[in-house]
């Protein structure tokens, strides 16, 4: 099991959620984007994904994302990012983006391609 977040981790979350969200925002027209057009990506993941919560201070939860389908939980999960969503494909065939992982849990745990 991981160790969950650190209070120093736990402090940048904050910075991180408003850098996501200005990463991802579209733009008036005329206006460039903040950053350059990036092609979809999907990769083969082969475990677990964990969802971190901390409900109050200094209690922590984890949990095990599932297909909502069939309940699978290892894998091999087809992970298909267009910079603003994430879905995860499950091998009996559905595909989902209500698994509550956000964009730098999902991109955490996959192996450099």
């Amino acid at each position: 099991m991981a160790p969950p977040p650190t209070e120093a981790g736990e402090a940048l979350l904050t910075d991180l959620a408003s850098l996501f969200t200005a990463l991802t925002a579209t733009h008036a027209p005329g206006v460039a984007p903040v950053t350059p057009p990036r092609e979809t990506w999907q990769v083969q993941y082969e475990g677990r994904f964990r969802r971190y919560g901390r409900p109050a201070p200094g209690v922590w939860t984890a949990e095990t994302v599932g297909c909502p389908e069939c309940g699978g939980k290892d894998g091999p999960w087809t992970v298909t990012c267009d910079w603003r969503r994430v879905t995860l494909g499950c091998p009996c065939g559905v595909v989902s983006d209500e698994h509550g992982l956000s964009l730098s849990e999902t991109w955490l745990v996959l192996p450099e391609t």
